[in-house]
């Protein structure tokens, strides 16, 4: 059994160099805070300077692109583009050229808040159009910022959203989950969360509210890889273990506000073989999934197409699986009021 190592990190946020309200080192310095250990920087079709990449204040500090058609109206369909090294925007009006072009830079591809919700005060919504590409990583399963858009639906409302967002977010989309098992059966996609942090000032009459700051947003959603290897402090290293823990789904999103989750794990043996999320096993045997939590909650075992097919509550969940799919886990728990969602794991594929 392999000893992955489990880090903490942040995906999809925004500096003054697109529509966000910090620089860089704001960025980074909530992100010490929050006691992260990567993030990723993702700028609307601008590559940041990569020589600022780099550990700073004891933070993995990476930039990338969120890449999209900047001629469209609304500008639908965007994609986080990682691991690059170089901007990829001119291949953003045909998607599946982008796709091409980041795969044949060894890139990662992630559709970005792929469904969208309006309300009355916003309507605009930038959803993933494209769904007949081929190629691409994955999908952003939790946008943290635009889970809040459809509740906005007065003024009043939006007050209340804007000082308490805790008492409105619950988890990603259930039509994104729905996506997502439908992917799922297709071929491997990998789930991550975004924060898509901005830090924006919003005005609603004599009200000025800086909206979901940078150290909200970094003690909120993440998401956790886990690594064969320790990081070493080396930037070069560490920047290749979060990018390969990345391709090969070996992650899961994480509502940490809710309550820590280092320490999640799931994995699936047989009587010769052991594996972990991102992975395949072979179902030629039975074989074993284990579920262990930090701390108890509501777990949801699922295999893409089936629902749910195991559920308990605790902080241990065991089943003997006997035909292929994807696997994955969802934890819940109770707080303020509602059920939210705390652990989104990536699957393990039985073939």
């Amino acid at each position: 059994m392999t000893a992955f190592h489990e880090y903490r990190g942040n995906i999809h946020m925004h500096t003054t160099a697109s529509d966000g309200e910090g620089e860089p080192d704001d960025l980074v310095a909530a992100a010490a805070r929050a006691g992260l250990k990567f993030i990723i920087v993702t700028d609307h079709n601008i590559l940041l300077d990569q020589a600022g990449e780099g550990y700073r204040q004891g933070v993995l500090t990476l930039f990338d692109i969120e890449v999209n058609d900047a001629s469209l109206t609304p500008e639908h369909s965007h994609c986080l583009t990682l691991d690059v090294g170089e901007d990829v925007t001119p291949f953003a009006p045909n998607p599946q050229g982008l796709i091409d072009a980041v795969r044949e830079r060894g890139g990662l591809t992630f559709f970005a808040h792929p469904i969208d919700k309006p309300s009355p005060l916003i309507p605009d919504t930038y959803p993933w159009l494209h769904w007949d590409v081929e190629g691409f990583t994955g999908i952003e399963l939790w946008n943290f910022m635009s889970e809040f858009r459809p509740f906005a639906t007065s003024k009043p409302r939006a007050i209340l959203v804007g000082y308490f967002p805790q008492y409105f977010t619950t988890g990603p989309y259930p039509e994104m989950l729905t996506k997502w098992d439908e992917l799922l059966q297709q071929r491997p996609t990998v789930a991550i969360g975004g924060s898509d942090a901005h830090a924006n000032i919003f005005n609603i009459g004599p009200i000025r509210r800086e909206f979901l700051n940078y150290d909200y947003c970094f003690s909120a959603v993440n998401t956790h890889i886990l690594t064969a290897k320790p990081f070493s402090g080396d930037y070069r290293h560490d920047r290749t273990l979060v990018y390969e823990a990345l391709a090969a789904g070996r992650c899961w999103v994480a509502y940490d506000k809710l309550a820590p989750t280092e320490g999640f794990r799931f994995g699936a043996s047989g009587d010769s073989q052991w594996t972990t999320i991102g992975r395949q096993i072979d179902g030629d045997e039975l074989v074993r999934f284990d579920v262990s939590l930090p701390q108890r909650g509501l777990i949801k075992l699922i295999r893409a197409g089936a629902g749910v097919i195991a559920e308990t509550s605790g902080d241990r969940l065991s089943y003997v699986a006997d035909r292929p799919g994807a696997y994955r886990v969802e934890v819940w728990k109770k707080r303020w009021g509602k059920p939210r969602g705390w652990v989104f794991s990536n699957p393990i594929y039985v073939i």
